[in-house]
């Protein structure tokens, strides 16, 4: 009886399985990878960048629980639907049309609600009256005709319905616009949700080394695979590109690329405004500029190696392109160091980028990374705040070493000669 004949995939992938650490590895970043990709519908606060300051939480201690009253803010959003809302909010999360106000207690009496404010850990409570239209429709603000009659508000001169509303209406609705929140990993210093942030930050690590490994992915395999495959006069002067960059601390080279390339000198480049988002964008293309040269030392040398094999050879022989030879014939037979080489630049790419924000010189306000609530908070590190620091701190720990421990595995399991 003929016995299936497993790919050397399926062979690496069970001894990959076999490595406990590896795997745990895997499955966390398989948790970061979903957690990034829909932290706007699993962070508390879906607001854009995760913003929403309330300022008399200022620094509160993890797990510290309140009331918040939702007042409404008269404010126009966005008109969109269906589809086009959900991918809005999965790219760019909500736009918050309310004030949060924290409570201690609240009743209703009449058409006003009359709330106990809290206003933080070290000042008593405030009493407030707020009219119901307020708090529901924000009408007051923009219009003082609002007349009472018969248990109706009727509204005049107003551009937006309702024009009126009954007042017990408006009672019952009061009560879903109070609810209680519990922050789990506290509030900074603005008041703003440490968890949710934390959250948004997994994305921007995230994107920041994946676009980065693809950068040195491409820059790298192309120049490794033109020097080691065709070598001579084309070799020399790409090991020389390659030896100037090498000599160029990765973080210094990082560093100078994001001081040195401002948003007017792209745009008169190549004719393009990239807006708020160019520096997000300069930090893909300063950190992967910066890690290609360890993939193509890697990849040349490979290349050097193969394509002296039979195979490389006769493809060769029967006039089939550099290029089909290269691509079919030679980067299939390398992708198993090339994917280790992957998952070690990423790792180095989160930690660039964090380097580069706590410095200042990267992910900017109030766009969250953990390199710069890291910078923010360092001076609380030696305070009962200190978890502002150790929480980034240790979030970053993790995902680095999820990744080095997956980079490890797959060098295990892809290495024939040790199995």
């Amino acid at each position: 009886m003929n016995q299936r004949i497993e790919s050397p995939g399926k062979k690496a992938w069970k001894r990959l399985k076999k490595n406990k650490s590896a795997m745990t590895g895997f499955y966390f970043i398989i948790l970061c990878v979903f957690i990034a990709i829909f932290a706007y519908f699993i962070a508390p606060d879906n607001t854009t960048n995760s913003d929403e300051q309330i300022l008399q939480l200022e620094t509160h201690a993890p797990g510290f629980s309140i009331q918040l009253l939702q007042v409404k803010r008269d404010k126009k959003l966005r008109h969109t639907n269906g589809f086009s809302l959900i991918f809005a909010q999965l790219i760019d999360g909500n736009e918050s049309s309310y004030e949060l106000i924290p409570i201690n207690s609240y009743k209703i009496i009449g058409t006003n609600i009359i709330i106990e404010e809290y206003l933080g850990k070290n000042f008593k409570a405030k009493e407030r009256s707020i009219p119901l239209v307020d708090v529901l429709y924000a009408k007051s603000q923009k219009n003082d005709s609002i007349v009472y009659k018969n248990g109706m508000a009727t509204f005049t001169n107003v551009d937006e319905k309702p024009e009126s509303v009954s007042i017990s209406e408006m009672t019952q609705a009061i009560n879903k616009q109070i609810f209680k929140r519990t922050f789990y990993l506290g509030t900074d210093k603005f008041g703003r949700d440490i968890l949710s942030r934390m959250i948004l930050g997994v994305r921007v690590s995230l994107s920041v080394g994946l676009v980065s490994v693809c950068i040195s992915f491409l820059i790298g395999v192309f120049l490794g695979a033109c020097a080691g495959y065709f070598g001579g006069w084309i070799d020399d002067i790409i090991m020389w590109f390659i030896t100037v960059f090498w000599s160029i601390p990765t973080f210094l080279l990082a560093m100078g690329l994001s001081l040195s390339l401002t948003s007017e000198f792209v745009t008169k480049m190549t004719g393009i405004d990239f807006g708020e988002s160019f520096k997000f964008i300069l930090i893909f293309i300063a950190v992967g500029l910066t890690m290609w040269v360890d993939m193509a030392r890697m990849v040349r040398g490979q290349f050097i190696s193969i394509k002296e094999k039979e195979y490389v050879e006769a493809a060769q022989s029967l006039g089939y392109s550099h290029f089909r030879t290269i691509v079919k014939h030679i980067l299939p037979n390398i992708m198993g160091p090339v994917i280790v080489i992957l998952a070690a630049d990423f790792a180095s790419a989160i930690l660039t980028e964090s380097a580069l924000s706590y410095l200042g010189l990267g992910i900017q306000a109030p766009k969250p990374s953990w390199g710069q609530m890291l910078s923010e908070y360092r001076d609380f590190l030696n305070t009962d705040k200190a978890y502002l620091t150790l929480i980034p701190g240790i979030a970053i720990m993790c995902i680095v070493l999820a990744f080095n421990l997956i980079g490890n595995g797959l060098r295990d399991a892809l290495d024939v000669r040790s199995n």
